[in-house]
């Protein structure tokens, strides 16, 4: 037989209102009528109902986390910062895998209507725009700009292709190939057009191919670097390609950091784990995603945020790919 709140109360031969002050924390309980209470629920296992907290407060205390995929260490960095900062904060998270499906989105929104979920954040080109803006919860996007009325947490993209292209040039390179992801990403279109804007400065020639991230094509990449010994200045729009590329360029003889330059762009630590070590552009994923949560927080409780589109600044972490002497 399931508990009730009114089963503990005769038990503990108090009121129903004083077991719900004391299970929940509100108000005030005599100290030896609490510990006599929560004896009772350890006893009898009691698990205070959910819904119905929920439907009495109309907060769950949950935030809604909706990502493409969970293939990539970038995004295992990304949920961590957001849990970390959520749990610190008192919420819990609510994890959504979309893997870019439009049902799977639709089946999401369903799920968050009916746990009433807090406020959501999306790191994923949503698809459903319209129809997750009518939950009428806070909304933050990571890494992506999904409609201008929806706050954003992003990194100067821009001034991370420029750091990389200023760097290989610095390093000698005069021939280049950009491996990026997806063309549709805002992240590789704007990493693109910042290392553009400065290679067509020396009228350099270079070509850019496109991958997928969590499973790129290593055999093409292995075929394009054998048939094209020209090139000596490589960007990778992830620090994934920057590893894949790093290693089939050493398995073809070539020496990185010495006729051969790479950047790669994230800042993973795969990339310092590797030989030789890779040069990259490095954004603070941990924190991105730590910011979306106290950001989101701030408009739950009804504060304004100083910018509603946030660009966080990046670095260049230079090592032997670029050749460091380390």
């Amino acid at each position: 037989m399931k508990i009730t709140i009114r089963e503990i109360a005769k038990r503990a031969n108090v009121s129903v209102a004083t077991v719900s002050r004391a299970i929940n924390n509100k108000g005030y309980v005599h100290e030896e009528t609490k510990k006599i209470i929560d004896k009772i629920v350890e006893e009898v296992g009691y698990t205070p109902n959910q819904l119905a907290r929920l439907l009495l407060k109309r907060q769950s205390g949950i935030i809604g986390v909706i990502i493409p995929h969970t293939g990539s260490p970038f995004m295992s960095e990304l949920i961590a910062g957001i849990e970390n900062e959520a749990i610190a904060n008192g919420y819990k998270v609510m994890l959504c895998v979309t893997n870019n499906n439009y049902e799977r989105e639709v089946d999401y929104i369903k799920t968050f209507e009916q746990y009433m979920i807090d406020g959501l954040i999306i790191s994923s080109d949503f698809l459903n725009t319209d129809k997750i803006m009518a939950l009428n919860i806070p909304i933050i996007s990571i890494d992506h700009i999904i409609d201008p009325n929806i706050p954003s947490i992003t990194t100067d993209n821009i001034g991370g292709g420029r750091l990389a292209a200023k760097k290989l040039i610095e390093c000698g390179a005069n021939n280049f190939v950009l491996f990026r992801g997806p063309s549709f990403l805002i992240t590789t279109s704007e990493r693109t057009l910042g290392f553009t804007e400065i290679i067509n400065k020396y009228n350099y020639p270079y070509e850019f191919y496109d991958f997928d991230l969590v499973n790129p094509d290593h055999h093409f990449i292995y075929n394009f670097l054998l048939n094209n010994p020209q090139i000596n200045g490589f960007f990778t729009l992830s620090d994934v390609l920057g590893v894949i590329t790093a290693g089939i360029l050493t398995k073809l003889g070539r020496k990185l950091g010495n006729d051969v330059y790479l950047v790669s762009f994230d800042g993973l630590s795969i990339a310092k784990w590797v030989y030789p070590t890779i040069t990259t552009v490095t954004q603070p994923i941990n924190y991105m995603g730590a910011i979306a949560v106290s950001t989101l927080i701030k408009l739950l409780n009804g504060k304004e945020i100083p910018d509603q589109h946030q660009i966080i600044q990046i670095s260049l972490k230079e090592r032997e790919s670029t050749g460091l002497n380390v």
